[in-house]
């Protein structure tokens, strides 16, 4: 897919309610824009969708309910090829908002829909995998924590929501100390997503929070 760029960063999440809503509407409430297709080319026919929080459903020209319409699952990230992106329209299916990550673009010759879970690919079907949920109480600012991975973790999900212009840091694998200078910056709200994985057992994440009383959130699937 040729990916068209948003109006700002803020566009790269939406946030997915109760009501059923045109993607436009939420693409254009996340960057301050307005318009009908959201500052994207009308042609666009292709989008990519991670869905980060809970459960939601899709409709293509007609508003889906909390039973109706395509369903999309939370880790899953769905590539849709094909049809414009002017009808879309979610909705959540918990009651809860949802946030989810897109891409919009242009579809390639060739192109086809699909889906992935935990490095798995499929037509537009949902992989099932066991998934483990973990928290690490981080206390102190700017100072390091660790979590060790199961052995048999195969995907990873991490989430650190907080109130700061400064990245998270992120080492995986690396010696003590080592994600105060070497690491990965992960960016304030943004969910690091790992897999396919084939990492040691008992690898350890090291990682560092610029904001105190922060907690990091963790999924692992095997």
């Amino acid at each position: 897919m040729l990916i068209q760029a948003p109006a700002n960063e803020n566009g790269l999440n939406v946030t997915v309610t109760s009501v059923a809503t045109p993607l436009f509407e939420l693409i254009n409430t996340a960057q301050g824009t307005s318009g009908r297709f959201a500052t994207y080319e009308s042609s666009a026919d292709g989008i990519n969708i991670t869905v980060e929080g809970d459960d939601i459903r899709m409709g293509y020209g007609v508003d889906p309910t909390s039973t109706k319409g395509k369903p999309l699952y939370k880790g899953t990230t769905y590539n849709i090829r094909g049809t414009t992106i002017g009808n879309y329209r979610f909705i959540s299916t918990t009651g809860n908002d949802s946030i989810i990550s897109i891409e919009i673009g242009d579809s390639e010759e060739g192109e086809t829909s699909t889906s992935s879970n935990s490095g798995l690919e499929g037509s537009m079907a949902m992989t099932s995998t066991a998934a483990t949920y973990s928290t690490v109480s981080m206390s102190l600012a700017d100072t390091e924590y660790t979590y060790t991975l199961p052995s048999a973790a195969k995907s990873i999900e991490m989430r650190l929501d907080i109130d700061s212009t400064s990245d998270f840091k992120l080492n995986i694998g690396g010696g003590v100390g080592d994600s105060a200078t070497d690491y990965m910056p992960v960016e304030d709200g943004e969910m690091y997503w790992r897999q396919g994985m084939n990492l040691a057992s008992g690898t350890v994440l090291r990682f560092q929070s610029p904001a105190a009383g922060q907690t990091m959130k963790i999924v692992t699937y095997s």
